[in-house]
């Protein structure tokens, strides 16, 4: 090590020389988003239903036109633990990018010292003599120098991998917000439609029991068998045995719809006591080109941060390979008067240069830049993967969505025709053609097609939610008070600045 006494200007001429060849050395590749292919059309064909259109989503929830739904969704974007602990590794991705960046800079520290000798003093103390009766006093501020100079770009690299990471991070919390407000969308649906199958089913039980009260009455009197009487208490035991998994199912939404909006199970059931009609999706669904609809997927961008991020590493594993410039240094004023202690001509230190060149490590930095390069093949399969189930999910979400409301038209020409059929039961017991208990029984059949009218009207609303969530719709909207829209503001002005620097 070479080291030199410092002298007036050495210091900021050296740092102005070396940091002027900074931007010239820049070893790994530069990263470029891949060019991949997405289909130009949806193999799904356009129908009623759905329409193609460039507009964004946008805040889909209100489509539906419910504003118990909507307010709900606005708890858990501001009291979702998930969202929170998504917000934290955003500010943990900002503080690593720190780290990587504070090792650009060199690294300073003072050390202020006051040693103050006894002429009396006893040799154990460390007097050279004893009894020694001059006093000494001895006063330091001194500072201490380690910078490492970012020559290959070593230092650049890290930085913009934990730049990438950081991005990655945001995207993983825009992504889970997009999660967030599909499963309370999701839950809250289950909510309507359980409800509306557990009224139906209430009054189908209802209509059992009368017919059993008529059969029982007609046994009595000899009019009906011990077959037919037998037969419905069976019917009204199958009637009643399927309330307690709709009330279990029900309890089980109202649960996990309350852990999303960030409360204890309770309060949401009494909130939600009353009984509604399962919210109802638009008309139609507008979805752009696939192109697009990826472009805004948060899931796929963040899979393209990560394989920026690995790309980076590369670069600072290849930077291991060539010499590391060290500038260490330490020096400061000493006098033994503190009076005097800043006089220019106290001033002293020493400044070294060092050169650390690995010649040989058993091939142990070149399997670093081999697993870094490895690693990033396997960030850029993963990115393409994504891109590919981004598309099939998109997809499937049509098809579900699609095929759902054509259940849904069928099902509605049942319970027409269904409601026909008591129309004129009711005509044919006011005549006297058929008795009650035809009258009771397709008055049962009736409220067995109102449930399960009930469970496609979920089906269909549930899909809806999840062609929304496919369509990665709404992840740029973040309304105030939102867990982490702060977060993401502050990190919008933190770019800008690091772009415009």
């Amino acid at each position: 090590m070479h080291r030199v006494w410092i002298d007036q200007g050495l210091t900021g001429g050296l740092f102005l020389a070396l940091s002027l060849l900074l931007p010239g050395c820049l070893v790994g590749p530069d990263y470029e988003t891949p060019d991949t292919t997405v289909p130009d059309s949806w193999h799904v064909a356009v129908v009623e239903g759905i329409e193609r259109s460039e507009e964004p989503v946008g805040a889909w929830w209100e489509r539906f036109d419910d504003p118990t739904l909507s307010e709900l969704i606005s708890l858990a974007e501001r009291r979702n633990y998930d969202l929170r602990i998504a917000t934290s590794s955003i500010t943990q991705a900002r503080s690593q990018y720190g780290i990587a960046a504070s090792d650009l800079f060199p690294q300073l520290a003072i050390n202020p010292a006051a040693d103050f000798t006894d002429g009396y003093a006893q040799p154990a103390v460390g007097l050279a003599e004893y009894n020694n009766q001059d006093a000494t006093n001895a006063y330091q501020f001194t500072m201490d120098l380690a910078w490492e100079v970012d020559v290959w770009g070593k230092i650049r690299r890290s930085m913009e991998s934990s730049m990438a990471t950081l991005e990655a991070e945001i995207e993983a919390w825009r992504d889970l917000l997009i999660t967030i407000r599909a499963e309370v969308a999701l839950s809250y649906i289950e909510v309507r439609s359980y409800q509306m199958q557990i009224g139906a089913v209430e009054r189908s039980i209802e209509a059992a029991r009368r017919i059993l009260d008529l059969v029982a009455q007609g046994y009595q009197r000899g009019e009906f068998s011990r077959i037919q009487y037998a037969t419905a208490q069976a019917d009204l035991a199958a009637v009643e045995s399927t309330l307690p998994p709709l009330e279990e199912a029900l309890a089980t939404s109202l649960n996990r719809l309350s852990v999303l909006v960030g409360e204890y199970p309770g309060p949401l059931r009494e909130r939600l006591a009353a009984a509604e009609a399962v919210p109802v999706p638009p008309a139609t669904i507008t979805v752009g080109v696939p192109a697009d609809v990826i472009r805004q997927r948060p899931d796929v961008r963040e899979a393209e941060r990560q394989l920026a991020a690995a790309s980076a590493l590369i670069g600072v594993a290849e930077a291991a390979l060539y010499p590391a410039l060290q500038i260490n240094g330490a020096g400061g004023f000493s006098n033994q008067q503190v009076s005097n202690l800043f006089d220019g001509s106290q001033l002293g230190g020493i400044l070294g240069v060092s050169f650390n060149w690995p010649i040989f490590t058993a091939g142990r930095l070149e399997s670093i830049v081999d697993l870094r390069t490895e690693q990033t093949a396997a960030a850029l399969a993963n990115y393409e993967s994504t891109l590919l189930a981004a598309v099939e999910d998109v997809e499937n979400a049509m098809i579900s969505y699609l095929e759902s409301r054509l259940e849904r038209a069928s099902m509605m020409e049942v319970l027409r025709a269904y409601e026909e059929v008591l129309m004129l039961g009711v005509e044919r017991y006011a005549t006297g053609i058929d008795d009650l208990e035809t009258l009771l029984d397709t008055e049962q059949q009736l409220f067995s097609a109102l449930q399960s009218l009930a469970v496609v009207d979920g089906q269909v609303s549930s899909n809806a939610v999840l062609l929304y969530k496919a369509l990665g719709g709404g992840w740029r909207l973040v309304p105030e008070g939102t867990t982490g829209a702060e977060v993401l503001r502050e990190q919008d002005e933190f770019t800008n600045e690091e772009t415009s620097s």
